[in-house]
């Protein structure tokens, strides 16, 4: 499926099912996905001595997480592939062949690897997000939304990757959790 699908996918979801923060302004809304960000690294930063435990959590970080970047990419009116392939150079168009272009270079050999560089990624991304919005507050001069698209653009790329180690097929875990969240809505 390609990347512009999975952000329709998640357009409607978040208008069906998330209309508390689909609603409100634009900087509160990528504050809202900041914290999530912010959250997730702390999912990342539990230590599993049982493999099978690790890989789940780490599939439900990232089922979360991508659905936050397609959510954020969707806010920042981003298409992802396109900036996918200027920043890494890619041609591919599905997002399966995007992650295992993005993951050439990366040796990681299980699970806990996978875990701890997906930490310090993450962490990095999502403190120099939260960096620019609390700038906001300050009305300090820099330039936001460049920040807030690069790291978007940087969060994605290393959950595909991410993904891509863990051999997890993407649209099967997004369908799941979409279908999840879905189902524990009462209207």
């Amino acid at each position: 499926m390609k990347l512009l699908d999975l952000q329709k996918r998640q357009q409607e979801h978040d208008k069906g099912f998330h209309q508390d923060i689909f609603n409100i302004s634009y900087p509160d809304r990528m504050n809202h996905y900041v914290l999530h960000f912010s959250k997730y690294v702390g999912r990342l930063s539990k230590e599993y001595s049982d493999e099978k435990r690790r890989t789940e959590q780490l599939e439900k970080t990232l089922a979360d997480s991508i659905i936050v970047a397609l959510a954020a990419a969707n806010t920042l009116n981003l298409d992802l592939r396109k900036e996918l392939q200027n920043n890494f150079e890619i041609d591919s168009e599905g997002a399966a062949a995007i992650a295992e272009d993005l993951n050439q270079t990366n040796d990681m050999d299980d699970s806990e690897e996978v875990q701890y560089w997906l930490f310090n990624q993450m962490a990095a991304s999502a403190g120099r997000m939260a960096n620019a919005m609390e700038s906001l507050d300050h009305m300090e001069p820099m330039n936001v939304r460049q920040i807030l698209e690069e790291e978007t653009v940087q969060i994605l790329s290393d959950l595909l990757i991410a993904t891509d180690k863990l051999g997890t097929e993407l649209e099967t875990l997004l369908d799941e959790r979409w279908t999840e969240i879905e189902e524990e809505s009462i209207l």
